[in-house]
């Protein structure tokens, strides 16, 4: 085999090995070590509002958080869907899980991925 040939197959490799790693923490059923999925919500009408919203305007716009359990998985809402089943401030000592998919996701507390208030998923 020659030189080029192994190179090109090493970068492959390399490049498939970065999109794993990359997607790893996106999809249903993701595990995270937080106690509350950290999403941002309209107060008025309670429908998920991107993260922006609440990193840039506040007003309307307010953190929610859902509580994560480890024994089933909890659905987080897409933007624009409905919020319900959480809290509006986060209980003292518990920790959560921010970067949730703007598409909506499955969540279980366990397993992978960040942890604390700064963390991430998306996908």
């Amino acid at each position: 085999m020659s030189v080029r040939r192994r190179a090109s197959r090493v970068v492959s490799i390399g490049v498939v090995a970065a999109l794993a790693a990359s997607l790893t923490g996106c999809g249903e059923g993701s595990g995270v070590d937080s106690d509350y999925a950290k999403i941002c919500r309209d107060n008025s009408t309670q429908k998920r509002l991107p993260d922006d919203d609440c990193n840039n305007h506040g007003g309307h716009a307010g953190w929610y958080y859902l509580p994560l359990s480890g024994s089933r998985s909890t659905k987080v809402p897409a933007v624009g869907d409905a919020v319900s089943g959480g809290t509006a401030s986060l209980p003292s000592g518990k920790t959560a899980e921010s970067g949730i998919s703007s598409r909506g996701s499955s969540v279980t507390k366990g397993g992978f991925g960040g942890s604390g208030e700064h963390g991430g998923f998306g996908g």
